[in-house]
């Protein structure tokens, strides 16, 4: 799935995790994270970090990928579960 904006990430990830049938809190919990960690990077992902981002994608098995699109400069962001 092609992400444009910060919102489609936060959508992947919060369907990625009820593909999982997990609540906010499980995979809070599994990351050792807050449930309002992850409410915060599904419904606000341009505040997340990086790092926290990957640790999420990693846990739901999400694969990241980053690439340019054709000649232009600007970035292709997909992810896929």
């Amino acid at each position: 799935m092609r992400l444009n904006t910060p919102q489609d990430i936060g959508a992947m990830l919060r369907d990625a995790r009820k593909a999982k049938s997990w609540t906010q809190a499980e995979l809070a919990s599994r990351l050792g994270m807050y449930q309002k960690d992850v409410s915060k990077a599904e419904t606000q992902p341009e505040k997340l970090n990086v790092a926290v981002l990957l640790s999420i994608c990693a846990m739901l098995d999400v694969r990241l990928s980053v690439g340019t699109l054709g000649n232009t400069k600007k970035a292709d962001l997909e992810m896929d579960f």
